[in-house]
């Protein structure tokens, strides 16, 4: 497939093959931008996607909670490749029992290492649940988003408590085929990009950062978002880079750095973490900000920033590894096993 990456088409070879050996699903092509693909379901049936655990007769129904929390699901989550889904049949189930909770403390607590004792909530598309001071219209400047939609929303977050009793929040970017982290939404839109170079934005893309964001960075002149306002002051401005970070191939986990470093700084949690949940075959992700300067965002991304705020990486196979080598697990967890390990090879 022109355009594609070999691990993109693996998967997907992967997809169609569990899709068409699921006599239960409906294999009917789905619409995306107008067109029938074989890998989409129709939209009426995206729940399909989804763990049958998570389907409204399920033991975790997925869209009360996405009602409830007025969250928009990905316009794509009927894609079979899709990372939304994937983060959902993942990660959405273990937040809804005290057993799941507990898993991933432990997993957690061994993969970004500050010794969390409990989670309390698993979020999708997280935002703050109860004071606005912290979500991203007041932190980021993002004035026209919601949960999942036009805004810094974090794909899952984990809520919870150290061994000392601190709050600690884990937010997590998920991907699957991804090959990056998406461009900078001023080169996205030709309305944008005018203003962008009309403040001078465009010498991002091709210059050194060595010079003032709050003077040349059009998210900031233009569109009032507040990113580089909580980084600037704890970027490490000796890295040698190419490019700002977030202007080729870094936008989402720049973004995330931001609102990780902003509640940090704010006192909202003790301890913040920003994460990258990725598949392990994912090669060209870990490189994609290479032409920047960032050879490998698993040992290259950390040292940009000087803050409050840490960054690990780890695989979902290392997660479902994890559940699998449990001694005990409770019976949807069995069944949950069998599903990823059919569909994801997990």
């Amino acid at each position: 497939m022109a355009g594609h990456t070999g691990f993109y088409c693996e998967m997907l070879e992967r997809q169609l093959a569990w899709r068409k050996k699921q006599k239960a699903l409906n294999q009917d092509p789905g619409l995306w931008v107008g067109r029938p693909y074989a890998h989409v379901f129709p939209s009426q049936l995206k729940h399909q996607n989804l763990w049958p655990g998570m389907w409204h007769d399920g033991e975790f129904p997925l869209e009360p909670y996405l009602a409830e929390g007025k969250i928009q699901a990905h316009k794509g989550m009927g894609n079979l490749l899709s990372s939304w889904a994937l983060c959902a049949n993942l990660y959405f189930p273990f937040g809804r029992s005290a057993n799941g909770r507990g898993l991933l403390a432990g997993f957690l607590s061994a993969q970004v290492g500050s010794h969390i004792s409990s989670i309390r909530k698993v979020e999708l598309e997280w935002e703050h649940e109860t004071d606005a001071r912290f979500r991203p219209p007041e932190l980021l400047g993002e004035k026209d988003g919601s949960r999942g939609s036009n805004q810094t929303s974090p794909d899952v977050a984990f809520d919870g408590v150290t061994e000392d009793g601190r709050s600690v929040l884990v937010l997590t970017e998920v991907k699957f085929t991804e090959r990056h982290f998406y461009p900078c939404s001023v080169f996205k839109k030709p309305e944008f990009r005018t203003a962008g170079r009309s403040a001078g934005c465009g010498a991002c893309r091709t210059a050194p950062v060595h010079v003032d964001p709050d003077v040349v960075c059009a998210q900031t002149t233009v569109l009032g978002r507040r990113y580089w306002e909580h980084l600037k002051d704890v970027f490490n401005w000796q890295v040698e880079l190419s490019r700002c970070p977030a202007a080729r191939d870094g936008y989402q986990l720049f973004r995330q750095q931001s609102l990780a470093e902003a509640l940090a700084r704010s006192g909202a949690y003790d301890t913040v973490v920003s994460t990258v949940a990725f598949h392990e075959g994912n090669d060209d992700l870990l490189g994609c900000l290479g032409s920047t300067g960032i050879a490998d965002i698993r040992c290259d991304w950390a040292p940009l920033f000087r803050g409050k705020v840490t960054f690990a990486t780890f695989t979902h196979q290392q997660w479902v590894q994890y559940v699998r080598e449990q001694p005990e697990l409770l019976d949807w967890c069995e069944n949950w096993l069998g599903y990823v390990n059919d569909r994801y090879g997990m």
